[in-house]
């Protein structure tokens, strides 16, 4: 892969410069971004432009500073002349491409500190005909550390401004929104993530929508879904029900402790237990290794919710979860 005179030099220029620089980031988990070594290998194959023979830039010290060279890079290939690439350059951009894909992934995993502790979904059909948001400020005054917007009630155009001022609140104190379903919403309100189900979007579509920071979490019901949901790519797993709930009809009984015990062994990402769950039987979910606890209607259906998610967060403390 080499440039032309010209602009298709100069853009050349840019593409080894950003390809030279990536190659030498170090990643804290080495093993999980191969393309950097398939990326290291090409790259004396490549012609050196002239006025970068001689000099070398910073290397990126963070994921994301990694990948917004690669993206750059990526921009600027189409640009260059056909005949002056062949099928180097494809090698290249499929290197880019799965540069770009493990790169975000280790931006996500920098982030898999933000699952833990009270996990509270805000569904507008489980207050009691409450506002809705009144209920998930009670959640954070609680103690929760996450907010899950699970609006099945509302199109996303009148649900749009409720995300925007769930976003503002988990901001201002330093918990995380997660957007259920819709990749589009969890986008533009540039919330901390997506949660799918078993028949929703595809990770990978929603992967094309969302940011690389904002991470996958996905539901399960059955051991084999909660692997092949991590072989997905998802960011972390949610395991249910582990007890009898009313809240949602998800057409399976109860997972039970013993289950979720298997569950926690198997699971690489970080797990959320659903289901049943309160305050009475939480501390043996805790116990069982997870890293989270999602409630809807042990707090959103509560007559005091504030109260309802302290109890929770004291629960997950006496167990020993993190909050």
């Amino acid at each position: 892969m080499t440039g032309t005179a010209g602009g298709s030099q100069s853009h050349y220029q840019v593409i080894f410069s950003c390809l030279e620089s990536v190659s030498r980031f170090v990643p804290a988990d080495h093993a999980a971004v191969s393309a950097l070594q398939e990326l290291r290998a090409i790259l004396p194959s490549l012609s050196a432009p002239v006025l970068l023979e001689d000099s070398e830039g910073r290397p990126p010290s963070t994921p994301s500073d990694a990948i917004a060279l690669v993206m750059l890079a990526l921009g600027s290939m189409p640009i260059l002349n056909e005949s002056s690439s062949g099928e180097t350059r494809a090698m290249v951009t499929q290197i880019l491409g799965r540069l770009e894909a493990q790169l975000g992934a280790a931006v996500r995993r920098e982030k898999a500190d933000l699952i833990r502790g009270l996990y509270v979904i805000i569904d507008p059909q489980i207050t009691g005909g409450r506002d809705t948001f009144t209920i998930a400020q009670a959640a954070i005054r609680g103690g929760a550390r996450m907010l899950q917007l699970r609006d099945k009630l509302n199109d996303k155009g009148d649900s749009l401004p409720l995300a925007r001022s769930l976003q503002k609140l988990c901001q201002e104190s330093g918990a995380s929104l997660i957007v259920n379903d819709h990749a589009d919403v969890a986008a533009a309100v540039e919330s901390a993530g997506l949660h799918v189900g078993q028949t929703d979007l595809p990770v990978a579509e929603a992967r094309k929508v969302l940011e690389h920071r904002q991470v996958v979490g996905r539901s399960n019901h059955e051991i084999e879904e909660l692997v092949e949901s991590e072989q997905m790519g998802t960011d972390h797993v949610a395991f249910g029900p582990i007890y009898h709930t009313g809240t949602k009809d998800v057409g399976h009984g109860p997972q039970g402790i013993d289950r979720l015990l298997v569950a926690r062994e198997t699971a690489k990402t970080p797990l959320v237990a659903i289901g049943g769950i309160n305050a009475g039987n939480a501390a043996g979910v805790i116990e069982a290794g997870v890293d989270a606890i999602c409630v809807t209607a042990a707090v959103g259906a509560a007559p005091e919710p504030e109260a309802a998610a302290a109890r929770l967060v004291k629960v997950i403390e006496d167990a020993g979860g993190r909050t």
